[in-house]
């Protein structure tokens, strides 16, 4: 019987077997380009505004290309320091060799208030307290010389003395707050709760009215006046006197849509007395710095309370909402 080679299946397996030795050749040599699994990163903390450190020393790496997440600019080396200026979480992605690609999630926390803790007012206010009963207060602040304290109900300050008493007329939680030394940067802020009392059931004859409420009962004596060297006249925005609570979040709404500009704003506070911006967790900032980032964020300010002098300035805005960046 008579055998026949045919030269083209030869040359067929043999294209095969090289075409399949140079994959996987290239596999393996791809295997060594991506032994990477991690980057390095290193630092004292992960805050707002912090240098960060992110390197690759991995071997036979020629080429690095670093995105943060954050919409700056890519970074070719092996080690790059890095900042995030606003908090949250930003997935950080390595590219070695343009071949190996590593990914992180990195989570940046809000920056540290740096107010000195020692200056806070030093008092003590119970847990709970009966309406319409009289509560004292006392100052146990080092070296203080003068005294504001806030009760929450009037919106004014209501002592100018270092132990004081007084009346909670309404019922439901109260922030108590106290500034010494005029010192609006570092107020110390505390919440109690006032018991409603019980209600005694009185027999009133008819279209005779009940005594009327002294508007005057809890406003204190003025404070002493200053010496003359020491005496800032007081410069009032032309808005000031319509200024409460309620239109204050109506101006917050219009800056969050940009309609209102930091010059028209400013026509509703002291010129020389600018508020103090105060959040729920405690964390302050200035009034320009609020007006900024209500402006940047757009968002919708609600439940403010704000807090005046005997001038009718504004001296305290209280948000009920966490520091976060500014929002």
């Amino acid at each position: 019987m008579k055998k026949y080679f045919d030269l083209k299946v030869a040359i067929l397996f043999l294209s095969i077997f090289l075409l399949s030795s140079i994959v996987l050749i290239i596999k393996m040599n791809s295997g060594d380009e991506c032994n990477i699994k991690e980057f390095q990163v290193d630092a004292p903390s992960f805050k707002v505004g912090e240098l960060i450190i992110f390197s690759d020393a991995s071997k036979k790496s020629h080429s690095w290309r670093w995105y943060f997440g954050d919409n700056t600019q890519i970074s070719f080396r092996s080690k790059v320091a890095h900042s995030f200026m606003e908090e949250g979480e930003y997935l950080v992605k390595l590219i070695v060799n343009n071949e190996c690609t590593i990914q992180k999630v990195i989570t940046i926390l809000p920056k540290e208030n740096s107010l000195d803790k020692s200056k806070f007012p030093k008092f003590r206010v119970p847990g709970n307290v009966m309406q319409d009963e009289e509560v004292e207060f006392v100052d146990r602040t080092d070296g203080a010389k003068s005294w504001e304290w806030r009760f929450g109900e009037s919106g004014k300050v209501d002592s100018f003395d270092e132990k004081c008493t007084y009346v909670f007329t309404t019922p439901g939680k109260k922030v108590v707050s106290l500034v010494v030394n005029n010192d609006y940067k570092h107020v110390t802020i505390k919440e109690l709760f006032v018991i409603p009392k019980k209600k005694e059931v009185v027999k009133v004859e008819k279209y005779k009215s009940a005594i009327p409420w002294n508007p005057f009962k809890n406003v204190p004596d003025a404070p002493p006046e200053e010496e003359k060297g020491d005496v800032v006249k007081v410069v009032k925005g032309p808005e000031i006197g319509g200024t409460d609570a309620r239109k204050l979040e109506d101006i917050l709404e219009s800056v969050a849509k940009g309609k209102t500009n930091y010059e028209s704003f400013l026509k509703h506070f002291c010129k020389y007395n600018l508020p103090i911006v105060i959040y729920k967790d405690a964390k302050t900032s200035s009034l320009k710095e609020f007006f900024y980032a209500v402006k940047k964020k757009g968002d919708k300010v609600k439940n403010v309370t704000i807090q005046k002098d005997g001038e009718d300035c504004i001296r305290v805005i209280n948000i009920d909402k966490k520091h976060k960046s500014y929002f």
